[in-house]
This record gives C-alpha cells, structure tokens and sequence, in this order.
C-alpha cells in the first residue's frame, strides 16, 4: 500500500467517528431534547433524626486523708485532709510537715510502712492498691531538725570574739600560761561518757542507723541492742 491510499484510508476512518468538541464549544439549550428533570425523593419528616445527647456522669476524683505520724512523740502529728492521692507526690507531703512545724524540709523523711520512700512518687505510687479513706505515713526527722512551734527559728548575729590575750600570743609569763591552762581544762565541756547517757545522743544514733539500713524495725532492734551493751559495761 502506497503512501497516498494509506493517508485516504485514515482519513476515511476518522470521518466515521464522531466529532470532538472544542473547548471553546457552545451549544443552544433549546435544542436539548424534552425530559423531565430528576429531583432527589423528599425527605422524612423530620429530615433526619436528633443526635442524642451524651450521657452526662458525675464523676468525683476520689480523695484520701493522710496522716503524717512521727516516729518520735516529741514531734507533732498533722493530718491533711481532701488529698488527691494520683497529683500529691511524697515531697508534697514533705513541704507540708515542714511548713506546719517549722523543721528544713532536708531534714525530713517520709516513711510507708516503716520504709522511706523517694521524694518523686505520687501517693497512688506508693501506696496502690492499698489506698482509702485514710492513709498514714511516718515522719523521721533527722540530726538537726526540731520543731519550732509554727514559727521560724529567730536569726542570732554570732557573739563578739574577744582579741587574744597575751598567754595566747606567747608573751606572758610560765606561771601565767600553766595558769591559762589549767583554768581551760576546767571550762572542757561533758566528757564522752556523760554525752552516751543522754536521750539526744541514742535519739542521734537511731536516726544514723535509719538512714543506712532503710529499716525502721531493724533500726530500732540494733539500736535496742547496742544501747543494752552500753548499759552492761558502762
């Protein structure tokens, strides 16, 4: 097939195809064919039902009471109430006793269940399922801590320091040094003996051994058994 008839056999099947419109195309609207138009079936009445309301519950966040209790009697008890136990972390409770009894709150530690606990825990931590009505913690109060009564603790300017005396630039006599000295012996504060025998120092050593074996009963028994020994062979 040449060419030309090629062409001529194209041409011919194009012109039995249908004709494309242009883009620019118009067409005469009473021209179109008569038909009725299609429309969308009404709607119910109503047209569409009510969406129901959520249903409203009145949940109350659960509260708990806690009781911070001492391990010494000597310090106070304080009971917070309306706590929320999932938004209140140990050192919430820690801030609290020492606001209301004037210990540093680095002097404070709070114990559940004889155990101290980390500063960073939420109660619902620590506590868990044993949570209720009413939670107790317990208190160690560290060497140096006491309670002020709600008060702070007046600041004191230090006492004047008396210039040196000649015994103690080394410019008086033999006799008035031996002197000197004997007169400082005699103000020497209480022996170590005197010292052991005292509350404040068993008290000292209990919050000593506390801090180290993290056991309150423990603590308690060694201290128990080191203070029998001391009292055998004084």
């Amino acid at each position: 097939m040449s060419e030309l008839a090629f062409c001529k056999s194209f041409l011919s099947a194009l012109d039995a195809r249908a004709a494309k419109l242009s883009s620019d195309h118009i067409a005469d609207a009473r021209q179109y064919p008569a038909q009725g138009a299609s429309t969308l079936p009404r709607l119910p009445h109503p047209p569409h039902p009510q969406r129901p309301n959520p249903p409203t519950t009145t949940t109350s966040t659960p509260t708990t009471t806690i009781t911070l209790k001492p391990l010494k009697p000597s310090t106070p008890t304080l009971a917070l109430a309306a706590i929320n136990a999932s938004k209140t972390s140990i050192y919430d409770l820690k801030q609290h006793y020492a606001t209301q009894t004037s210990i540093p709150a680095n002097k404070i530690k709070i114990l559940y269940k004889k155990k101290p606990v980390a500063d960073s825990k939420t109660l619902a931590e620590v506590v868990g399922a044993d949570a209720g009505p009413e939670v107790e913690f317990g208190v160690m109060v560290m060497g140096g801590g006491a309670a002020g009564g709600g008060g702070g603790t007046p600041v004191t300017s230090p006492p004047a320091v008396a210039p040196p005396t000649e015994s103690e630039k080394g410019l008086a006599s033999a006799g008035e040094t031996s002197a000197g000295m004997a007169h400082g012996t005699a103000g020497v504060s209480a022996s170590g003996k005197e010292i052991v025998a005292t509350e404040e120092f068993w008290g000292d050593l209990k919050t000593f051994v506390l801090q180290r074996i993290k056991d309150a009963e423990e603590g308690e028994r060694l201290v128990a058994v080191f203070r029998g020994a001391w009292e055998e062979n004084k």
